[in-house]
């Protein structure tokens, strides 16, 4: 990883990527962001993607089901502010200090970020809703001043605006996912098929030649294990049977963050790398 970023007067409490950006929290409480080139690491830590531990069982992609459960309630909660605010994109971060709230509306491609500071016993479900509330009393003291609610939205996104924040880097990307069975996701890691494989390749050829690949090693006359050569053979048939009839799901997400789309009022889940 290269990292550039020259700051005077501050001190670095947390540093996280942010879809191709390096989001820097400060002690001022203020945030920078600059561009940084990145080369992918060697190894992956997987992390729940509700609050960020490291306590994560294999293949999982939060800690407990509780975990996801408040996160999803603070994201659902947010919903009633994002719409206030006439958003078309919004993402959600989160560090060991901050979580940030970043939105788009839709008069404007300028970005507006929403910081909370997580307090040592805070989730980021919490500081997530405590930020909402914040902001929603910003929002009603407005309203109490009589002016209409469209420009009590325009006046906080203006008071939280980030001039430094590039628009594209909150909208997210439409992903196409192979849609597979229980048996067939097995199967792809018998055969060592990586997913996107069948993604961006031609699917049909990289199957053929895993499982190539695969019978040569464990074919049993020449010397390999005869239940894994089974097992082989098993994998290819399901996955042939995907091959006959494809079928996709299409995810719009971020790495590395929620993301919402104010065209259909939902939040995702970042992409699972």
């Amino acid at each position: 990883m290269i990292l550039k970023v020259f700051i005077k007067n501050a001190t670095i409490l947390n540093v996280s990527l942010l879809n191709g950006f390096n989001i820097v929290l400060l002690e001022d409480k203020k945030i920078f962001q600059k561009q940084i080139s990145t080369s992918p690491p060697e190894t992956k830590t997987r992390k729940c993607l509700a609050c960020g531990t490291e306590d994560i069982k294999p293949g999982r992609r939060y800690c407990s089901k509780q975990c996801r459960q408040k996160l999803m309630w603070s994201l659902s909660l947010s919903k009633g502010l994002l719409q206030t605010l006439n958003t078309r994109y919004a993402i959600f971060s989160f560090t060991e200090h901050y979580v940030a709230l970043d939105v788009m509306p839709a008069w404007s491609k300028r970005i507006s970020r929403f910081v909370y500071e997580r307090k040592s016993d805070y989730s980021p479900a919490n500081a997530l809703k405590k930020l909402i509330l914040e902001a929603g009393k910003e929002w009603y003291k407005k309203r109490s001043r009589r002016i209409s609610r469209s420009f009590a939205s325009q006046s906080i996104l203006e008071e939280k605006a980030e001039h430094s924040i590039n628009p594209d880097s909150i909208k997210p990307n439409t992903n196409r996912i192979p849609k597979l069975s229980p048996d067939q996701k097995k199967a792809l890691k018998h055969l060592k098929i990586n997913m996107g494989s069948l993604v961006f390749g031609d699917y049909v050829r990289e199957i053929k030649k895993a499982y190539r690949e695969m019978a040569k090693v464990h074919h049993p006359d020449k010397g390999g294990d005869g239940e894994k050569f089974k097992e082989i053979n098993t994998a290819h048939e399901s996955m042939i049977q995907w091959i006959e009839s494809p079928k996709f799901q299409f995810n719009s997400a971020l790495p590395g963050c929620w993301s919402y789309n104010g065209y259909n009022n939902r939040w995702s889940p970042p992409l699972w790398q």
